[in-house]
């Protein structure tokens, strides 16, 4: 019973992430790509398997809210203006309200995961700068799984990056990206987890 129940929340998802970015299939496929290296990083953390479930639900929800923003700012190729930029950020509480009235516990979650993804262990995130464990578990998986695959992503303003540069910068940092934007925790399972995610990304498993 509990298998199908997990199996009906899944399709209620793929569903609701596919209807919504019915006109931008790069963020469905992104959503996608991600939840098997969120399964993986939840595994890693120790969390069961509807734990793990759950947040491959979020996976596919997180970016929900971008179905709300003008395609002028979504399919942008160039660098976003301030104020653009701002329009932006308004994806993650517009896919919190999209997703926070169903009723399903799953989808709460995915709600909060919506709302939080790009907030940042060290508090630099948005959009209400909480930090540390304040940041609901889901959305501090998401968030490292979120930026290996905008990495390994070519998008019209860059090429994407390989594996060991993905990885590299996720764990060392640059001008943009800094480890303390993670969960310490999440970063380990990452660094030990990334021959498996090189592998989830080299030969995709069919479906996913």
């Amino acid at each position: 019973m509990a298998v199908e129940r997990s199996l009906d929340i899944f399709s209620i998802a793929n569903g609701l992430a596919r209807q919504a970015h019915a006109n931008d299939g790069d963020t469905f496929e992104h959503g996608c790509r991600m939840r098997p290296v969120c399964d993986l990083l939840a595994t890693r953390l120790g969390l069961g398997g509807e734990e793990v479930g759950r947040i491959g639900v979020c996976a596919l929800l997180h970016d929900i809210g971008k179905s709300t923003l003008p395609e002028t700012v979504l399919f942008k190729p160039g660098r976003l203006t301030p104020d653009e930029y701002r329009q932006m950020m308004e994806h993650t509480s517009n896919g919190h309200g999209m997703l926070r009235d169903f009723g399903h516990p799953w989808l709460d979650c995915a709600a909060d995961a919506a709302l939080h993804h790009h907030e940042r262990f060290d508090g630099g995130g948005y959009p209400h700068g909480i930090a540390g464990l304040a940041i609901p578990l889901p959305a501090r998986v998401i968030a490292v799984a979120d930026v290996y695959d905008a990495l390994r992503s070519e998008r019209p303003y860059k090429p994407a990056l390989n594996h060991e540069k993905a990885v590299n910068l996720i764990l060392r940092g640059d001008d943009r990206t800094s480890p303390s934007h993670f969960d310490p925790a999440v970063l380990a399972a990452f660094e030990h987890g990334a021959p498996a995610i090189r592998q989830l990304y080299d030969e995709p498993v069919a479906g996913n």
